[in-house]
């Protein structure tokens, strides 16, 4: 089978060969064969006996340079002497530091470049059949949208494609980078032993959101005939823009460029610089951590003169710059455009499901986030207050951005109060941070992930479209180390890595998290600066069965195993979707029930039909109700007026005894003192 990423990797079907690592590879010879854009040449390896040829840093746009800066992708046109494809193309500008020091991919990461849109081919061969052909998965990694590259993992039989991180100002251009390369792909893969016509798109986190866009949308129609979507949904918060301006739009980076707008407060200050760059650096920067203010930002300039300018003159050289921007202007989301992205949310997935796929979350998404995320490291208990104050961020910050509109605070407070209820709340009124810190991270991953896919879900289930849903529950027992890199000033700034081990909440067990399934499918870590350590043969048995899952998946559309049938998730029968453990098993009803129930239909319905303001009341509030809700709602109301009518009689009964007892006292004979008053002349 074959892989591509956008940064893409192509990979014909083995990826049980995944924890074989580059220097495990035995050079035998060169291959060269014809693509588009003409003749290319990469390497043929042997690895524990198979051949598998690798391509690498095959262009399939032109550089998004000049005037096709932010803007859709140009063909790459034809050269005219062979391409060596055996070294990765650059990656492209990180607006995060994720992959700094990463293990595999730091040496390349230092080539950043926006000449950046490359893909690179990992496939079987055959020497003795070469026109066998195999199927194709592209993957798609993740990053929020702002970091990650084709070459953060392990060299394998699958094919990896570059993308421009971000899709803003504001026209998801690093999608359409996508669909080229998949374009790119339909024309050229069987020349590398791919099948055209058996083409999985596979993706995790924002990877995930964007391989469920694309098998989504109207433009990739015919370019990919299934999809495996990991840990993101088009239909997440995170991921298409929903009300008011973006963030990333032309109008808001002008004026952070122009330093009409000051990047990051204090709080975000020490992140953003670091300790790796000295107070000299700094004062050589100019506002915002720019290195050049870009000279033709002028004032009265029109959207598309101001857009011109950027193309030709917007230094991006400083990290420090990328970085602060990307903390001041949060995740860098798609948007709706009519074309590529028709609608957003449940409705795009009703409107446009149509090729199966197998999609799932990890047990527990956020269980590696520590207190500090939530800013409670230093408190050993909580007020219910402090505790309802996280509740609320977390539903401002993420519930409101599933939202097709601005919703009021007071709607938000609402739908806080009644998570409070759900996930915080105790008998006993007491909240340890611990406590509360771990029901933070159930409740963010729940709005994030396990609502969305469960959403996604029910839309391709809506069209009565093939489904395989997951959830990834297996925990190593072996300690997750985690390495990175710190500078400090004693040793002149020199990076000093730290190794230390995955700690867990004060007792509490650590469970599956955001990644951990890349531990299983390209590495031994969550990243390839967390790692498993040891491997045991537990955690390599799970490797073979989540592995087997996907390949079969790609290969006959059914993730099946020899020892375990995973059943379709169907609402036409007992809903079902499988955990990925030792041993794998069934388990009723849908993903992590019922918390999807509480998002996707009670906060929901609270936002659309409890706080004034934020509905049309001229349409019928009640349409989108159930029977049953209607119901209850139309009890609720009954018991309503029934209450006032009984008020108004009680009030009624009491106005007349106190009337009557007026009237009385005032005809009574002892209430006339003049009538013993005798008059004479």
């Amino acid at each position: 089978m074959q892989l591509v990423v956008p940064s893409l990797t192509l990979l014909p079907l083995v990826l049980n060969i995944a924890h074989v690592l580059v220097s495990g590879q035995v050079l035998e010879k060169s291959r060269s064969v014809w693509v588009e854009q003409g003749l290319v040449r990469g390497k043929i390896y042997n690895i524990d006996g198979r051949h598998i040829q690798i391509f690498r840093g095959i262009p399939y746009a032109e550089p998004p340079l000049g005037n096709l800066r932010f803007a859709k992708p140009v063909k790459k046109a034809r050269w005219h002497q062979e391409l060596s494809a055996v070294e990765y193309g650059p990656p492209c500008i990180q607006f995060m530091d994720f992959h700094r020091y990463d293990k595999f991919s730091a040496d390349n990461m230092r080539r950043q470049s926006e000449d950046c849109l490359y893909l690179n081919v990992f496939s079987p061969y055959d020497h003795e059949d070469e026109s066998k052909t195999f199927p194709i998965i592209v993957w798609i990694h993740g990053g929020s949208f702002l970091a990650g590259s084709a070459d953060t993992g392990i060299d394998m039989e699958l094919s990896f494609l570059n993308t421009k991180i971000g899709d803003k100002i504001e026209g998801n251009y690093g999608i359409w980078d996508q669909v080229m390369a998949l374009q790119w792909i339909q024309s050229n893969i069987k020349q590398f032993g791919g099948d055209p016509s058996r083409v999985t798109l596979m993706g995790e986190s924002a990877g995930g959101a964007a391989c469920s866009l694309l098998a989504l949308s109207p433009k990739t129609e015919g370019l990919a005939q299934q999809a495996i979507i990991m840990s993101g949904s088009v239909t997440a918060g995170w991921a298409i823009h929903r009300h008011g301006t973006p963030s990333w739009s032309l109008e808001n980076l002008v004026s952070y460029l122009k330093c009409e707008k000051t990047i990051t407060g204090a709080e975000y200050a020490a992140d953003v610089v670091g300790d790796e760059h000295t107070p000299d650096e700094l004062a050589q920067k100019k506002c915002n951590y720019q290195n050049e203010i870009v000279p033709c930002l002028g004032d009265d300039q029109t959207s598309s003169q101001q857009l011109s300018c950027i193309r030709k003159s917007l230094n991006f050289s400083s990290s420090l710059f990328r970085k602060a921007l990307a903390f001041e202007l949060g995740v860098s989301k798609m948007v709706v455009d009519g074309d590529l992205v028709p609608l957003s949310g449940a409705e795009l997935v009703r409107q446009y499901a149509r090729i199966p796929i197998m999609t799932g979350v990890a047990r527990k998404e956020w269980a590696h986030k520590k207190p500090q995320f939530y800013n409670l490291h230093r408190k050993s208990s909580l007020t219910a207050e402090e505790a309802g104050e996280s509740v609320f961020r977390i539903v401002e910050g993420s519930f409101h951005d599933t939202s097709p509109v601005k919703l009021s605070n007071s709607t938000l407070h609402l739908v806080a109060n009644a998570s409070f209820v759900r996930y915080i709340d105790d008998p006993s009124n007491t909240y340890e941070t611990s406590r509360v810190v771990s029901a933070l991270q159930t409740m963010e991953a729940d709005i994030e992930f396990v609502a969305p896919c469960q959403r996604e879900i029910d839309g391709y289930i809506y069209n009565n479209v093939t489904v395989y849903a997951y959830s990834f529950d297996y925990i190593p027992k072996s300690p997750i180390y985690e390495e990175e890199k710190k500078t400090f000033s004693l040793f002149g700034h020199t990076p000093v890595t730290i190794t230390r081990k995955d700690q867990t909440l004060q007792d509490r067990k650590l469970e599956a998290f955001h990644g951990l399934d890349h531990a299983f499918i390209f590495s031994k870590g969550y990243s390839s600066n967390f790692e498993i350590r040891p491997f045991t043969t537990d955690d390599e048995n799970l490797a073979k069965i989540l592995t087997n899952m996907i390949t079969n998946f790609a290969k006959n559309g059914d993730p099946s195993t020899r020892r375990f049938t995973w059943p379709m998730f169907s609402g036409n029968k007992t809903v079902e979707h499988i955990s990925i453990n030792l041993p794998p098993k069934i388990i009723q009803g849908e993903l992590h029930w019922p918390q999807p129930k509480f998002w996707n239909v009670e906060a929901d319905l609270i936002s659309r039909h409890i706080a004034a303001g934020d509905f049309d009341t001229s349409s019928d509030p009640d349409a989108d109700l159930t029977n049953e809700e209607r119901v209850q709602l139309s009890a609720y109301r009954r018991a309503w007026w029934a209450l006032w009518l009984l008020v108004a009689v009680l009030a009624i009964v009491i106005w007349g005894i106190v009337i009557y007892a007026v009237v009385s006292k005032g005809t009574s004979p002892r209430n006339k003192p003049y009538d013993n008053i005798v008059i004479t002349r």
